[in-house]
């Protein structure tokens, strides 16, 4: 009976690891039957054949105590792996000879058979032993799944295993239940990320966050299940579990009730767990860790109440709606931690190619890793984050620190976290747009007005583009009043979208920023409409002219969370604006946020737009009219700023 449970146990390994190992096997059946002498009549399992081999006492032994386990945490007490060697499953192994085995790593392995059985099984028995036969009976070079699931190199030509040089005289050892190959030597083993952070001890800080985000769930189609209870509901003489990672999800959101999750989980977006993708990855030392926690802490300051500002768009109407009581320091520890974490993953095979992003070179892992990625147009992680050199930063840098080898690519242990100021606390660059605008029509709403987005070719107007500035993505959006007597009001979610921006979707953080409106003169409407540049235009004298009765007047407000049981509303300030050419205003200076909307889903400032035209002002040629192209709130740090101009 237990042989046919552990059956089901071994089948299961690593999510799959052992199953997949299944295609590695090309060798015909009556190859795993030759042995030394050419009999290939077996008669012994592959444990009488190792127990019995005076030069195999070592391995024999630590088998004889290495218990299985189902998952790091649950030990299947009475099987250990002399148990499957002498059981039904077909396997191979590759035992390490006696003078070949130091005494240092026997009794390292044998005493964690006591203290730390699980990794005696991933690192040690599993790293010797793969399913089904694989015999050396050709000259190919084969990459064997072994029941750990790592991926070893087995070179029947060079006669090694991983490196491992294998007994010429010891081979295709024949067994009723497998293949044994005699080496001289363990073969190595080397941890994906996920166990190095989990397992190594190395990096306290980065492997608690990794730990804390594993899910235990129970699989009841590869439980074993017993006589049902007196209710009818089935019971489970053995329980299995999984053990996963959310961190392999993108956006993680659970299934149930995922519209009251306000916290976005951004996790790998890539199977950091695996075994058969080529990665790079930045690992933090705990100084790291510590110093990035405390150099980003600033930006990552939250509130106990955020307005639901998705809620009040979808319903239309004026009354907020409260996420409340909520513990500012939790909201911290998951954006922080997640947000230093998830960046540092790279798939090499989804990198720009070298020389042009389709037509290029395709990067290979050890190209990468000698030049830092330094030809790469840009780096784009696993999280889908373009990461370009800066004046003052070079990608490259994120990877000063030590190499290490891992099973599914190679880490870079590093002592700083070197994202640069635009990533990690970047401008938040709004293009003005209808779906931007936070509004509901009426007396009680937010906005009074109407709205459209006009299109102004700066290719077809190239005179005018080049004189008096361009529109971004040849578009803007123009706001008109609601009515004759009635002020234009309107509210914009600063949330960024721009895509040229160094990050496209940023959301405001806790911090100064310097408020711009890029401004585009109401003349430009007239030749939108037209369709085509009249020549009056190329006389400066007629530009001048008209461009006078362009010129506007705004008051602007900013509406954030302070920490109040409701957002508040800034200091009123007058902006005028000249109407003239394409201008990028400073409306506000050293604004400063108090809490960040980082990973809230739902919640974001907005910018009171109101018209300052009088009635006076419109007999001296203001406009009511407003035309606005991107609204950008730049980041501002304290020696560390870089000015970028807006592109337009």
């Amino acid at each position: 009976m237990v042989k046919n449970i552990f059956n089901k146990y071994i089948g299961l390994l690593t999510i799959g690891a052992v199953i997949m190992a299944v295609p590695g096997c090309t060798d015909s059946w009556d190859d795993h039957y030759i042995n030394e002498s050419g009999n290939t009549a077996a008669t012994q399992t592959l444990w009488e054949v190792i127990s019995t081999n005076p030069n195999l006492t070592k391995f024999a032994t630590i088998a004889k105590h290495a218990k299985y386990y189902k998952d790091d945490t649950h030990p299947v007490t009475t099987y250990t792996y002399a148990d499957m060697l002498n059981s039904g499953m077909v396997n191979t192994v590759w035992a390490p000879e006696d003078s070949d085995f130091p005494d240092a790593e026997y009794q390292k392995w044998l005493q964690m058979c006591e203290t730390n059985g699980y990794n005696v099984q991933q690192q040690f028995m599993g790293n010797h032993i793969a399913l089904w036969r694989h015999a050396i009976s050709d000259d190919k070079v084969d990459s064997v799944k072994m029941i750990n699931g790592k991926n070893l190199i087995f070179d029947k030509k060079a006669m090694t295993m991983e490196g491992v040089a294998i007994n010429s005289s010891k081979v295709n050892i024949p067994a009723v239940n497998g293949t044994l190959h005699i080496i001289k030597g363990t073969t190595p083993f080397r941890y994906n990320f996920y166990e190095y952070l989990k397992y190594s001890g190395e990096l306290n800080e980065m492997g608690a966050y990794v730990v804390s985000r594993d899910t235990t769930y129970f699989s009841e189609g590869a439980s074993i299940e017993g006589i049902p209870d007196k209710d009818g509901r089935p019971t489970y003489v053995d329980s299995v579990y999984f053990t996963t990672s959310l961190l392999r999800n993108g956006n993680y959101l659970p299934n149930v009730d995922a519209d009251k999750w306000l916290m976005a989980w951004k996790g790998f977006s890539d199977n950091f767990m695996g075994e058969d993708s080529t990665f790079v990855m930045l690992m933090l030392t705990d100084a790291a860790w510590n110093a990035t926690i405390e150099k980003l802490k600033p930006h990552y300051q939250y509130a106990s109440t955020y307005e639901d500002m998705n809620k009040q768009e979808q319903q239309q109407k004026a009354s907020t709606v409260f996420f409340s009581d909520l513990n500012p320091d939790s909201l911290q520890d998951m954006s922080l931690k997640m947000d230093i974490t998830t960046p540092g993953l790279f798939n090499i095979h989804k990198q720009p190619k070298i020389g042009g992003v389709q037509t290029g070179t395709p990067w290979t892992i050890e190209h990468f890793i000698q030049t830092k990625g330094q030809e790469a147009e840009y780096l784009l992680n696993t999280r889908n984050d373009t990461l370009r050199s800066t004046p003052i930063w070079n990608q490259t840098e994120l990877f000063n620190g030590e190499l290490k080898e891992m099973s599914n690519g190679y880490a870079y242990l590093v002592n700083q976290w070197a994202f640069p100021k635009e990533y990690y606390f970047p401008d938040v660059d709004v293009e003005v747009g209808g779906s931007y605008m936070f509004y509901n029509h009426g007396v009680n709403g937010f906005w009074r007005g109407t709205g459209q987005t006009v299109t102004f070719s700066n290719n077809t107007y190239s005179y005018i583009a080049e004189k008096y500035g361009r529109v971004s993505k040849n578009n803007y959006y123009r706001l008109a009043p609601e009515g004759s007597g009635v002020n234009l009001q309107g509210q914009l979610r600063l949330y960024g979208n721009f895509n040229e921006a160094y990050t496209p979707n940023a959301q405001v953080m806790s911090g100064k920023y310097d408020i711009y409106m890029v401004m585009v003169p109401d003349w430009y409407y007239n030749i939108s409409r037209s369709g085509q540049l009249d020549s009056v235009y190329y006389d400066s004298a007629y530009v001048d002219s008209i461009a006078q009765k362009s010129k506007y007047k705004m008051k602007l407000q900013v509406k954030y969370n302070n920490g109040g049981s409701k957002d508040a509303t800034s200091k009123q300030v007058t902006v005028e604006y000249d109407g003239m050419k394409v201008d990028t205003l400073l409306v506000m200076e050293n604004f400063e946020f108090p809490y960040s909307y980082k990973n809230i889903r739902f919640s974001y400032p907005l910018l009171i737009i109101q018209q300052g035209v009088s009635t006076t002002d419109i007999r001296r040629n203001y406009t009511r009219f407003l035309n606005i192209d991107r609204v950008i709130l730049r980041s501002k740090e304290d020696g560390s700023e870089i000015e970028v101009a807006p592109k337009l």
